[in-house]
């Protein structure tokens, strides 16, 4: 098994389709950070870099370690991270008690302080989502279309 870097591009097959991320930060003691990108193919581009140009994406924490250990993943390719990549201050997560939303927590993810607001401004709906997501997820989330913008 080849170790994984900064900049690999891995692959997850959907029922839809091909999905491709990035590994973007490697966190031995608790979770990656991945940046996925919402498009499915249904073949392996001719380019791998090209995919990493796609403006619909955003940053999840992954189990990338496990998740291509048992090969529910395959990695494709290394793509160097865009220089000056800033990897999220903020995510963001509903608030929900008892099954009732109340609105958003924004989470600060080096202080993990947490601010609820209602309504979301136009800035804070481009959050990436706050957790750790696994390939079953990840999977569902890249078939139904799910992006940062339908997110409600």
């Amino acid at each position: 098994m080849t170790k994984i870097e900064l900049g690999d591009i891995f692959e997850i097959n959907t029922v839809k389709g091909k999905g491709y991320f990035q590994c973007v930060k490697i966190d031995k003691r608790n979770c990656d950070t991945i940046k996925v990108f919402n498009q499915l193919y249904d073949e392996k581009p001719v380019s791998i870099e090209n995919v990493t140009n796609i403006p619909d994406f955003y940053f999840i924490g992954f189990a990338l370690g496990p998740a291509f250990k048992r090969k529910l993943v395959e990695k494709v390719g290394n793509v160097s991270l865009p220089i000056g990549l800033e990897l999220p201050k903020y995510v963001r997560e509903k608030h929900k008690v008892r099954g009732q939303f109340l609105g958003w927590n924004i989470i600060d993810t080096s202080t993990l302080k947490i601010q609820l607001v209602e309504n979301l401004s136009d800035e804070q709906k481009q959050l990436s989502p706050a957790g750790i997501w696994n390939d079953t997820l990840l999977k569902e989330k890249l078939e139904s279309g799910w992006n940062l913008e339908k997110w409600e």
